[in-house]
């Protein structure tokens, strides 16, 4: 049964006050579990790193300014505090 989710929380150049958009990652039956991953969870940080640049690139192709990423905060929150309808 999935009871956590591993969040990412992006903070863009530039966010004063607020930190940037959140990607869910993947859900865990345990909270210690997830706790493991997001520990050891550099090589998610550079694939979002990664595909967030290619966005920036693609965006100011078309005009659109888009932020780059400063850091990138790893969290697990139980599953009823995520937004959203499905799993």
């Amino acid at each position: 049964m999935i009871e956590y989710v591993l969040v990412a929380v992006l903070h863009l150049y530039g966010d004063k006050l607020e930190l940037g958009p959140e990607m869910v990652i993947d859900f865990y039956p345990t909270e210690q579990k997830c706790i493991e991953v997001a520990a050891n969870a550099q090589y998610i940080v550079d694939e979002i790193k990664f595909q967030w640049n290619g966005f920036m690139k693609e965006e100011r192709r078309n005009g659109h300014m888009v932020p780059p990423i400063v850091a990138i905060g790893m969290f697990c929150k139980p599953l009823e505090n995520v937004p959203g309808e499905e799993v």
